[in-house]
């Protein structure tokens, strides 16, 4: 079982990020959003549609591993949407609302998860047995990746 106070600076740090987008919205210039560093990476503005549809990805994971016994888990493929180009249309202000209201409904159900249902698991195809506190962990250095990215990308 995760210690509580490393659980409880996760989530504090899941909670920073919308803010820290939407800072990173007010800083970098308009057309800096749209500039990808290959044909196959994503824009600042695709990331922030990323970080959106990969939260909820994630709340169904958290779900899914907290209400059923070991229930199998899909992989989720960053570049089927770069393929399908999923987030082509779409403002920066928009991506920034869409995650917002992801992580915020993630946050929601993640507070209020019994500190037992934690170390839930379910099993999934590349990590084998994965708990809901492993994913939440993933999420914290997902979105840790991407605001790099999105600093990176914006000079």
């Amino acid at each position: 079982m995760p210690h509580p106070y490393v659980w409880e600076e996760c989530l504090e740090a899941l909670e920073r990020t919308p803010r820290a987008l939407q800072r990173l919205a007010e800083l970098i210039p308009a057309d800096r959003w749209e500039q990808r560093p290959s044909p196959d990476r994503y824009s600042p503005r695709e990331l922030l549609y990323h970080l959106a549809e990969v939260e909820e990805t994630f709340y169904g994971r958290y779900r899914l591993i907290a209400e059923q016994e070991r229930p199998q888990l899909t992989v989720y493929d960053p570049h089927d949407a770069l393929s399908e180009e999923r987030f082509a249309e779409g403002s920066v202000q928009d991506g920034i609302e869409r995650f917002t209201e992801a992580r915020n409904r993630s946050l929601e159900y993640l507070r209020h998860l019994p500190e037992e249902a934690r170390d839930r698991t379910g099993m999934h195809p590349e990590f084998g047995e994965w708990s809901i506190f492993q994913q939440v962990q993933l999420c914290v250095a997902h979105d840790l990746l991407h605001l790099g990215d999105i600093l990176l990308r914006s000079r």
